[in-house]
């Protein structure tokens, strides 16, 4: 999934991910803006419908898909 992750953010596209929240509740896709890769095996984005920065455990994406969107990085990409 890393691999999936670094290679959407290099190329400025988004993606999409099924996340497994804390709690065990599941949202559906969410679409993200992928930025960076922080200790504790988490993933930095910018959720797009929530409209901010969320952190994602990797363990948690159940799914990850690279769509056709491209975004201009509101930050350094970092990968």
């Amino acid at each position: 999934m890393k691999d999936i992750i670094i290679e959407a953010g290099q190329n400025l596209k988004t993606i999409l991910i099924d996340y497994t929240e804390k709690d065990g509740s599941n949202e559906g896709w969410r679409e993200v803006e992928p930025y960076s890769f922080r200790p504790g095996n988490l993933f930095f984005g910018y959720d797009i419908r929530k409209g901010g920065t969320r952190s994602f455990k990797i363990d948690r994406i159940n799914k990850i898909e690279v769509t056709n969107n491209n975004y201009s990085p509101r930050w350094e990409v970092e990968f």
